[in-house]
């Protein structure tokens, strides 16, 4: 922005913006805490009102561009705890937890904690979707992850729906279909590789496919596929009787943590006729 529209009118957009998330954040019974940069750190007294402040600020910057005409993007993350205070000044792990969940939001995205969402009303919860189980800087295990839907006409568009349950027996394994070979994945055998590369574990010769296009890795139990690809891959996932069943995912540069059954295409949308598409199945014994 400040390459665009240069130093003078890109610090007044900043400044402007700033200004209208301390408003809503007032609005909502929060309390701003300080301004660091184009980052303002607040609390509030309650998960929910931190959604609503947080839905309230992502409709705002969505429909209201600044005096200049120019649209922002803001990324909110949260997290509900205990803190310490200096002077008034919050410290702490919670606090240090909201810092990396907010690192962790994009443009337009609202994401918080599993712990944060359990205490609110139902209602709340149901805009509540996961995000996946992700490990962050400074802790040890993995967080748990929720991304607040704010705009509920993209909620059939969410692609990064993944599971939020313990973590997968260590002994699953994955069954993937491709042609006429079966191939079943264990832990063991990941990073497990797809691409036009001759090099890599399944090749794919699809014009839309990159020499090295994505893999499955496992994690803490987990497999995980992850997309290193120039155009992407579709992912549709089996209707069923969860969040993330009958999804319609295009992972770009992104990672998701694999459930249930379903197709992949790699670099264009998924079609029943293309003799390319993969199939995975996920086996957890029980």
């Amino acid at each position: 922005m400040y390459e665009n529209l240069g130093d003078r009118i890109a610090h007044e957009c900043v400044v402007e913006s700033l200004n209208s998330v301390s408003r809503k954040i007032k609005e909502n019974n929060g309390v701003v805490v300080e301004v660091i940069g184009d980052e303002i750190m607040a609390y509030f007294e309650n998960p929910l009102e931190a959604v609503n402040c947080a839905c309230d600020l992502q409709k705002h910057f969505k429909f209201t561009a600044t005096s200049h005409g120019h649209k922002i993007n803001v990324r909110i993350g949260f997290h509900k705890g205990p803190i310490e205070l200096d002077k008034g000044h919050p410290y702490g792990d919670t606090v240090n937890i909201a810092a990396r969940i907010a690192s962790l939001a994009k443009g337009g995205q609202i994401v918080t904690t599993v712990e944060t969402t359990e205490g609110l009303p139902e209602y709340s919860k149901s805009v509540c979707r996961p995000f996946g189980r992700l490990e962050v800087k400074g802790k040890s295990n993995p967080l748990n992850t929720m991304e607040v839907v704010w705009a509920m006409d993209d909620a059939t568009r969410l692609f990064i729906p993944s599971k939020m349950t313990a973590t997968t027996a260590i002994n699953a394994e994955l069954v993937v279909g491709f042609g006429e070979k079966e191939i079943v994945i264990t832990k063991e055998m990941t990073p497990y590789v797809f691409g036009r590369d001759g090099t890599s574990d399944l090749v794919v010769n699809a014009e839309t496919a990159s020499r090295s296009h994505a893999k499955i890795i496992c994690r803490y139990g987990d497999f995980v596929f992850v997309d290193g690809s120039t155009n992407g891959t579709y992912i549709n996932t089996a209707p069923g009787g969860h969040v993330y069943s009958g999804m319609e995912m295009h992972l770009h540069h992104r990672e998701w943590f694999m459930i249930g059954d379903g197709t992949i295409s790699l670099g264009k949308p998924i079609s029943d006729d293309d003799p390319l598409m993969i199939t995975f199945s996920l086996k957890v014994p029980s």
